[in-house]
C-alpha cells in the first residue's frame, strides 16, 4: 500500500474531482492510485490534470510522441508502477517500446522520434547533453511551440514519475475496474 494513505473517496462530492477519479480508473492514464492521491489536495489534482490533458493527451506534439517520451522517461528512471502504464489513445505499439534505452542505435525510430528523446535526456539527466548538435535536431524537427510543450511535458512528467516512485504505490489498489492503461507484461502479472 502507499506510504501516504488514499484518501476517503467516499467523502469526495465535489463533481470534477469525480469526474477525474471516474476517468483515470476508466482509461487508466494516468493511473486511478496517483490521481486518488492527488486528491487529497484538490488544487493540486485539478492542477495536474488540467496539465497532463492539455500537454499530454491533447496539444501541438502528437500524442505518441509524448508517449514515447513518456514511457522512456519511466524506463530510464525505474518507475515500475509508471513504467507498466500505457496511453491507450496514443496507440504506440507494445514493441515500439522495445529499444527505447538504446534509441540512438535503433532502426526502430524516426530522427524526429531520436530527437525527441534526446531532448528528454536532456531534461531528465543532464542540461549539458543539450548540445549544439541536438538543438539543431531539434530546431529541424520541431516548431518552437512543439519545443515548449514538450520540454514541459516532459519535465512534468519526471517529476511526477519521481515522486510517485518515492510512494510504493502498486496497480489495482482501488478504483480500478479494469486493465485500461496497463502494458501486457503488467496485465499477465
Amino acid at each position: 500500500m502507499a506510504r501516504i494513505p488514499y484518501p476517503d473517496l467516499n467523502s469526495i462530492t465535489d463533481p470534477e474531482i469525480t469526474a477525474i477519479l471516474e476517468r483515470a480508473a476508466a482509461v487508466g492514464t494516468p493511473r486511478p492510485e496517483s490521481q486518488a492521491l492527488r486528491a487529497h489536495v484538490p488544487a493540486v489534482l485539478k492542477t495536474f490534470t488540467a496539465a497532463w490533458m492539455e500537454t499530454f493527451v491533447d496539444g501541438v506534439v502528437e500524442h505518441e510522441l509524448k508517449e514515447l517520451c513518456r514511457v522512456y522517461v519511466t524506463t530510464s528512471v525505474k518507475c515500475g508502477y509508471c513504467a507498466a502504464q500505457r496511453s491507450e489513445d496514443a496507440g504506440v505499439a507494445e514493441d515500439h517500446y522495445r529499444d527505447l534505452l538504446m534509441y540512438e542505435s535503433s532502426n526502430r525510430y524516426s530522427e524526429r522520434e531520436k530527437a525527441a528523446l534526446a531532448y528528454t535526456d536532456s531534461v531528465v539527466w543532464d542540461a549539458a547533453l543539450a548540445t549544439d548538435e541536438v538543438w539543431a535536431r531539434l530546431d529541424r524537427e520541431f516548431t518552437a511551440p512543439e519545443l515548449v510543450e514538450l520540454g514541459f511535458f516532459i519535465a512534468l512528467t519526471s517529476g511526477q514519475q519521481r515522486w510517485l516512485k518515492t510512494l510504493d504505490i502498486g496497480h489495482r489498489e482501488l478504483l480500478d475496474t479494469s486493465d485500461a492503461g496497463l502494458g501486457a507484461a503488467e496485465i499477465g502479472s
